[in-house]
């Protein structure tokens, strides 16, 4: 019987860790600021998808270097690199991974002072991300703290993709359910670049750059991609790739291929199978750049021949 290849929490740490760039000088120190700051709340997430609109409400905790986060069926706290996870059946998976690329922004994308807002009654600064003359992002940042109360992403036709909220926030952080961490990280193999075969997992994908490639579970590699405002993880296997979420989710088409697809609140996850193997794609692009990234990967196709004896050995 042939095996396939589950997600593990290595793509998820991939994506959820670093998820907090340098995107530009005049920026970065609000970005800083962001990442240190303390708080506690209650976001709601709402994403405009295809599939229809997709909301959640998430308790977010920061505390110190620790970032916990629940939502109705899980919890999960990352702290330097570390991710643990605890599901709804009560186990906790525990991953670690070591980040050696150095961000860079692309130099489609400038930030602009956007001047001032209040949200929750907080006074906030208001600072956009730029592509052109278009604005992909707007970010409201607390006066007080230094937390991100808000955020808008939008699509490339301008429309509104994803927005996060606070609609309850305090700067006394709770504290954090320490029974999460549980167990000893499993650490992730870092991959050379030049071991890398660049027609299963290019250099730069629709505009976005290769930073990290892991090793993945059942001979998997795990690669990490940005452009500095937006980020991804592709995960490539000789064998397919199953995530338990996508069993009943709809096979959508996209730049006129086939794929299975499911929008999270924030993210969508892509599956399919190639002629070089398995795929998934984790991130948190908008519409636009979903396109334009599964546009240069290895499209939907049947396994080519190696890639079959491959699994008529292995599984």
């Amino acid at each position: 019987m042939r095996r396939a290849l589950t997600v593990s929490g290595i793509a998820l740490l991939v994506t959820f860790a670093q998820t907090l760039p340098a995107l530009a000088e005049d920026l970065g120190e609000y970005l800083e600021r962001a990442a240190a700051a303390e708080y506690s709340g209650e976001v709601f997430i709402v994403c405009d998808t295809p599939d229809g609109t997709i909301a959640q409400f998430v308790e977010v905790t920061r505390s110190g270097d620790e970032l916990w986060v629940r939502t109705s069926g899980s919890e999960a706290v990352a702290a330097n690199g570390e991710l643990y996870q605890r599901g709804a059946d009560g186990t906790v998976q525990a991953t670690r991974i070591d980040s050696s690329a150095a961000w860079e922004v692309s130099p489609r994308y400038t930030a602009r002072d956007a001047g001032r807002a209040r949200e929750l009654e907080r006074p906030v600064r208001v600072v956009t991300v730029m592509e052109g003359e278009f604005e992909r992002v707007m970010l409201h940042f607390d006066d007080a703290t230094g937390a991100l109360l808000r955020s808008e992403v939008r699509n490339g036709d301008r429309s509104l993709y994803c927005s996060s909220s606070f609609v309850s926030f305090s700067a006394e952080p709770q504290a954090i359910d320490t029974s999460v961490r549980q167990g000893t990280p499993e650490s992730a193999k870092v991959v050379d670049f030049s071991t890398i075969d660049e027609e299963v997992l290019p250099a730069r994908v629709g505009g976005f750059n290769r930073l990290d490639v892991y090793e993945g579970p059942e001979s998997s590699t795990v690669a990490y991609y940005s452009d500095g405002v937006f980020s991804f993880t592709v995960i490539a296997s000789r064998k397919t790739v199953t995530i338990p979420e996508l069993e009943d989710a709809p096979v959508a088409e996209v730049a006129g291929e086939k794929y299975r697809r499911l929008f999270q609140p924030g993210q969508v996850v892509f599956a399919w199978e190639s002629r070089v193997g398995g795929y998934a794609l984790i991130g948190d692009l908008p519409l636009d750049l979903q396109e334009a990234v599964l546009r240069d990967l290895p499209i939907p196709g049947r396994p080519g021949f190696f890639t079959r004896l491959w699994r008529s050995w292995f599984g």
